[in-house]
């Protein structure tokens, strides 16, 4: 399952809710305000991590943030044909 998050988990608990009742194998992907939780060395980058689910990140929404240089590396960075790609593998989504 993809679960796209599009808040920031500093103003709402989407991110949060999304890593306590998804299932481990699911993709995350993390869009608009929510792309400042893949900051390096954030909080919410070592949750992200340790959740063992695959996160991408829409790489338009980083830039237009000035995050460029943030993000961690452990993330993948995708363009809008990759966030395509991603809702074209996934049956069901859920967007939090």
């Amino acid at each position: 399952m993809l679960h796209t998050v599009s808040t920031s988990p500093f103003s709402s608990s989407s991110l949060s809710n999304c890593l306590r009742y998804s299932d481990p194998n699911s993709e995350i992907l993390l869009i608009e305000d929510a792309v400042i939780a893949a900051i390096d060395s954030g909080e919410w980058q070592e949750a992200l991590t340790l959740s063992g689910r695959r996160i991408y990140v829409l790489h338009d929404d980083v830039v237009a943030r000035g995050l460029s240089r943030e993000i961690s590396e452990n993330f993948e960075l995708v363009d809008i044909k990759g966030f395509i790609s991603l809702t074209e593998q996934h049956v069901t989504q859920m967007k939090w």
